[in-house]
């Protein structure tokens, strides 16, 4: 077959709507720049598609993930980072770099593995320096599953197009550039509906080139593998031509050349680099399986039809071949499997931390090396498979996520492959790492929903309908479902329920029902006990669209396809009886009476989409007539924007997408609590808002990547929270500015919580620490014009006394960690933005901290860092060129405190005792006052005991502060101390030569020596490194023993010791003595020192003040 389509670039841009265009890393507005995303985890992974290294080089590797661009690594695999997070594209299907030059590699997107979400890329891009800078040089919708690069040519790629998975278009089979991808020829092309599933070089011989066609479509109710469209072809020229090489058409035909008749599907294939005459193919196909070629692909055998080849052939069916060896096979698959017989039989390869292999690269130059991908993201092995170390990769794909509302509060959802996972919003220690996470039940596809009542119940799904209860304080899930029908190998008609992959978990906030939805909504009133079906079929229920999927040769029907199902439900915040329930094939109904009656409002919506999924219902927290919809028809090869709203409970609708991109398909809106017509949007691509109710909308992009998909969003309190699928959970943390739109203010900030932040185990090699939010209170401020002079920020007390001082002027320098001792401690004003635009500081909630001596060591502790404030109201002064504004900050207490005092569940029933009872009433039994009393004493008591609380606090901050002043006064008299030591040398080298000088000389030394061995009694002043305290004669002197006390003062909440105050005495009656001691030598010797100074009429010394 010889069809060859060849055309320059620009012919291709011109079909592809303008804003795919947009390479551009697009910059946050300028009234935005201060505010950041951050991104929580957790580091355990995601799908990756196609993983390479560079030949001889073992410290770099590529992974090409399945929604988080293209991640390298430089150090062997051991740190990561990603590479193309400028470009406007997150699904990735192949990567290659070119063998003759390391620094050039091309990236197809649009992961080909198509799964029932896959995401579409948008063509082929190019780096010509290592992945530092990159260019889009094929623009096209569709999937990319591989990309070869020239032996000797870094100019000559070829890439294996699958094309749009969703629908026809004519971007399909093999491309070509011999110009670096400045052109690209469309080198083998078969129809509208089949693409290339793979193709590969002859190492040794680069002109001969094999290559898959594949004849696939994913519907939302079926994924089909294989038509006539499908499969191998071999070029011998360069690809100038091809020659169809299989299916055979005949048996006759099949006994010669040795490959299958009939339909085939999914085609790999796979040169062995050692020996040129060897090819193997995967083909599915009926009588299909691994066959093999010893004579070039002239002619063929059956190698093996094991199922374990090709059981999910779509999924998989990649080949990889031993360097040196060319009866060695590695076949990615559920399980990493080799062959060193040929590939007559295959074994599992164990050691890797994930399964659900895609791609293996081995290096030519040691095949020892290898790295692995999987869903998991990538395991390597150094030994040739023997043993295989996973980085952690922060790449998880969320489906849904849910807050709870513990303090702070915990953000849950199901990872693709990976199961449930919950994780702390903020660790309280250093960072959030990936033992901070957790499982809640469930598994790997589906919603979390936790009780409002009890945030240590969850609701976890899981394909197939299963739902668990998970409750933290005994760590057990346990299965509540409804129907539990394992639905495996069945279409949606078979069943008697119809659960999508991810059928959505509600639990209200009214009363604690919990709602799960299949083709009905069920719910239940006692945690799942027992569930009670409150609606019909609220689909449309098209039976052709519910039938057996994955054929026409390899059955796959895990539960992605079952259609015709629930797919977002909602209840109003504002009316409990108000609920909401869209399907995934187009359908809106409302209840207004708790579920007994529906109302089908489909037909008032505008331009809605027959077969689009309802991907979320929003029901507004203002109205209870207003809900949002948002609907994805990608799935459809419709890539456009869906998005309705309704104010009277969906009998008119009005479209809100005016503003939006017109290929940047939705998944989810959510409505702010607090802001009336601030709404948030997450698309395929990224987030919106709008602060007009959808009238408008502007990009949020902030620090997130150019194309991050956002699946689900949360406003928990003034945080917005992300589930993204391919780069986990990302917190905005403050909605404040974003909120607030009058430029040239000092915004006030949400309350800041006075934590206590404790250490966290250093865990050897683990990498997975997320970064939490800013400690203390975030506090933002609009500048409409640059700072000629000066900008402050006070933070003041109710005493008016100063806490915390900005500066505009101060550097905001990173410490150098490079020395051998660390950094040495230098006490530094606090740095303050003050940018035109949005800005951002962020108060720790400490007092400034003491002064420190220079250069001088301690042995424990930081002087610099002052204790907690206390709980209360304080204000923020920003002062810009002399002009002041004013806001307040409220520091609340840390709720855990309180929690402590007494169990919250003994809390609570005094609450309901004394809410119930009345002593005072002439028909209360003696029994009820007896029980009323009770509980007002226990209330009263712990009323007490939050007293003392108090008290302690205040009693421990005051304590800190006197301390922190002792040290700042120690250093105040080191500081004089070294300035007239200082003078004291000056004078006695200008004076050297001088003879009158000499009994001036004589005094100035023995003031030296008596100088010196004041500040020895001070500190210790030999001390080059911290080990030479505990190393010198004298131990720690009085400052480091009044830094470390200082340490221990602030360290956890409580009143100080008595050995605390015993000691502080004793430390500030020897800084007493000292003190008396210096003020002894300016009144002694210092004195007589300028005394003869003056009589000889020679310069005396300077003394400072105290």
């Amino acid at each position: 077959m010889n069809v060859m389509r060849s055309f320059l670039i620009l012919t291709l841009v011109c079909a592809v709507p303008g804003s795919v265009l947009a390479d551009d890393a697009e910059k946050p507005p300028l009234e935005f720049k201060a505010l950041k995303f951050r991104n929580i985890g957790p580091a355990i992974g995601g799908r990756v598609s196609r993983v390479c290294g560079i030949p001889g080089d073992p410290s770099v590797y590529y992974a090409a993930t399945a929604g988080s661009g293209v991640w390298k690594s430089s150090d062997g695999g051991f740190t990561w980072k990603p590479v193309m997070d400028d470009m406007p594209v997150a699904s990735i299907g192949s990567i290659a770099v070119a063998p003759s030059d390391p620094n050039v590699v091309y990236v197809g997107s649009g992961e080909a593995n198509i799964r029932g979400n896959v995401a579409p890329g948008n063509g082929i891009y190019k780096s010509n320096d290592a992945g530092k800078t990159w260019k889009h040089v094929w623009k096209s919708v569709g999937q990319i599953g591989t990309i070869i690069v020239h032996p000797a040519d870094p100019d000559i790629a070829f890439a294996a197009v699958l094309g749009n998975a969703f629908g026809p278009n004519v971007e399909r089979g093999v491309y070509r550039t011999k110009d670096g991808g400045k052109t690209w020829q469309h080198v083998l092309f078969k129809d509208d509906n089949t693409g290339a599933s793979d193709v590969c070089f002859d190492p040794n011989n680069p002109r001969v080139l094999f290559a898959g066609l594949w004849q696939t479509r994913r519907r939302p109710w079926e994924m089909t593998s294989g038509g006539p469209g499908s499969g191998l072809y071999i070029s011998r020229d360069g690809g100038d031509t091809w020659k169809q090489l299989g299916p055979s058409k005949t048996d006759e035909e099949a006994k010669k050349t040795g490959l299958p008749t009939g339909i085939w599907g999914k085609v790999g294939v796979a040169v062995a680099p050692s020996d040129s005459q060897r090819v193997y193919a995967l083909i599915e196909a009926e009588k299909g399986g691994l066959f093999r070629s010893d004579d070039g692909g002239s002619t063929w055998k059956l190698a093996s039809d094991d199922r374990v080849l090709r059981q999910r052939a779509w999924y998989y069916s990649t080949l990889t071949i031993d360097p040196a060896n060319p009866n060695v096979i590695w076949a990615p698959q559920v399980p990493l499997l080799r062959s060193i017989d040929g590939g007559k039989s295959f074994q599992r390869v164990p050691g890797q931390h994930h399964g659900d292999h895609h791609d293996l690269w081995i290096d030519p130059k040691n095949p020892k090396r290898m790295i692995d991908a999987n869903d998991g993201g990538v395991d390597i092995s150094h030994n040739g498979g023997q043993s295989w170390f996973a980085p952690p990769l922060p790449i998880a794909q969320f489906y849904r996520i849910a807050c709870n509302n513990t303090v702070p509060y915990h953000v849950a959802g199901c990872i693709q492959d990976i199961g449930s996972a919950c994780g702390p919003s903020n660790s309280l220690s250093n960072n959030i790492l990936l033992s901070h996470w957790h499982r809640v039940g469930g598994g790997e596809a589906g919603h979390v929903a936790f009780d409002p009542r009890d945030p240590n119940i969850a609701y976890a799904g899981e394909y197939g309908g299963y739902i668990s209860r998970y409750d933290h304080r005994t760590r057990q899930a346990r299965p509540i479902g409804s129907y539990p029908y394992d639905p495996s190998g069945f279409g949606g008609a078979a069943l008697k329920y119809r659960f999508q992959w991810t059928a959505p978990i509600l639990v209200s906030a009214h009363d604690g029902a919990l709602y799960h939805a299949a083709n009905v909504l069920f719910r239940s009133m006692d945690g799942g006990q027992t569930w009670q079906k409150i609606s019909g079929d609220l689909t449309r229920n098209d039976r052709n669209k519910q039938q057996w999927s994955g054929g026409p040769i390899t059955g796959d029907n895990t539960g992605v396809e079952v259609y015709c199902t629930i797919f977002a439900i909602a209840e109003s915040p504002v009316k409990e009886d108000v609920l909401w329930a869209g399907s995934d094939d187009g359908l809106v109904h409302v209840s207004a009476d708790g579920g007994k009656t529906w109302t089908n409002v489909t037909a008032n919506i505008p331009d809605m989409p027959d077969w689009g999924t309802v991907q979320c219902i929003e029901a507004s927290r203002f109205d209870a007539g207003t809900a949002y919809v948002v609907v994805d028809n990608h799935r459809m090869a419709d890539f456009g924007p869906h998005l309705w709203k309704t104010t009277n409970l969906g009998k008119s609708w009005q479209r809100l997408t005016t503003t939006l991109p017109t290929d940047d398909y939705l998944h989810v809106i959510r409505e702010d609590p607090k802001q009336r017509g601030m709404l948030y949007l997450g698309s395929e691509r990224g987030v919106y808002f709008s602060r007009n109710n959808g009238s408008t909308w502007q990009r949020l992009k902030l620090n997130l990547p150019a194309s991050v998909p956002v699946h689900d969003m949360v406003v928990k309190d003034d945080d917005l929270v992300l589930g993204t699928m391919g780069r986990g959970i990302w917190i905005l943390d403050d909605l404040t500015a974003l909120r607030q739109t009058k430029p040239g203010t000092l915004y006030a900030p949400k309350p800041a919580i006075r934590w206590r932040y404790a250490g966290s185990l250093t865990v050897p090699h683990d990498r997975s620490g997320a970064e939490n939010p800013p400690r203390g209170a975030a506090i933002y401020y609009h500048l409409t014009a640059k700072v000629q002079k000066l900008a402050t920020l006070e933070i003041i007390d109710s005493n008016n006394k100063l806490v915390a001082a900005f500066e505009s002027k101060v550097e905001d320098k990173k410490a150098d960690d490079t020395l051998p001792d660390g950094p040495a401690l230098e006490k530094k004003k606090r740095p303050l933005p003050a940018e035109i635009g949005l800005n951002r500081a962020v108060w720790d909630l400490t007092w400034d901290g003491a002064d420190v001596i220079p250069a001088a060591k301690v042995d424990m502790g930081n002087p610099t860092a002052g204790p907690l404030v206390l709980p209360g109201s304080y204000t923020a002064k920003l002062t810009v060129d002399g002009k002041p504004q004013t806001t307040v900050v409220k520091v609340e207490p840390d709720p855990r405190l309180a929690q402590s005092v007494t169990d919250a569940a003994d809390l609570q029933l005094n609450l309901k005792t004394l809410a119930t009872l009345s002593p005072f009433s002439k028909t209360t039994p003696d029994a009820a006052a007896k029980a009323y009393n009770e509980a007002f004493n226990k209330l009263a008591a712990r009323e007490l005991r939050l007293a003392e609380q108090r008290k302690a606090l205040a009693d421990q901050t005051a304590f800190a502060l006197q301390i922190r002043d002792d040290i700042s006064r120690l250093v105040g008299i080191v500081k004089r101390v070294r300035l007239i030591q200082k003078q004291v040398a000056e004078r006695a080298t200008i004076l050297a030569d001088e003879p009158k000088a000499k009994p001036l000389l004589d005094d100035g030394k023995k003031l030296s020596t008596k100088l010196e061995a004041l500040e020895e009694k001070l500190h210790n002043p030999k001390a080059k490194v911290t080990y030479d305290i505990l190393a010198q004669r004298g131990g720690a002197r009085l400052y480091s023993q009044l830094v470390s006390l200082f340490e221990f003062v602030k360290e956890g909440d409580g009143a100080p010791t008595q050995g605390m105050k015993e000691l502080h005495s004793e430390l500030a009656a020897e800084l007493n003595q000292l003190d008396n001691e210096w003020q002894k030598l300016l009144t002694g010797e210092v004195t007589i020192y300028n005394a003869l100074a003056k009589k000889l009429d020679l310069p005396g010394l300077w003394t400072p003040g105290k």
